[in-house]
């Protein structure tokens, strides 16, 4: 499956060093849905300044936040939520019965 850049509605904004394990579960939902995307890298704050854009957008300056369809979330389980009922025609992450999500 090849995306264009048209095919992207959702800016991944995730750690540079790809330390941040909020920023890999949301990394992995977007991959293991196959949801075309773009990242744009953010310094964590051991690592210097967040750059101005960001910190309009999230002013606590935490990762990872995503842009969907011009909708900013900025806490993972909101974002995967969000992709879950945005996406509903890629595979489904969550468990289909009770019995499942109760394990």
């Amino acid at each position: 499956e090849s995306n264009t850049e048209d095919d992207v509605r959702v800016v991944f904004y995730r750690d540079h060093a790809s330390w941040c394990p909020y920023c890999h579960k949301v990394w992995l939902s977007l991959e293991e849905k196959r949801i075309p995307y773009r990242v744009e890298k953010i310094n964590m704050r051991c690592y210097g300044e967040k750059p101005p854009s960001f910190t309009r957008m999230q002013p606590s300056g935490a990762i990872p936040v995503a842009e969907i369809d011009g909708v900013v979330y900025n806490q993972s389980n909101d974002i995967i939520f969000a992709l879950e009922q945005i996406f509903t025609d890629k595979k489904s992450l969550s468990p289909k019965n009770e019995e499942d999500r109760s394990r």
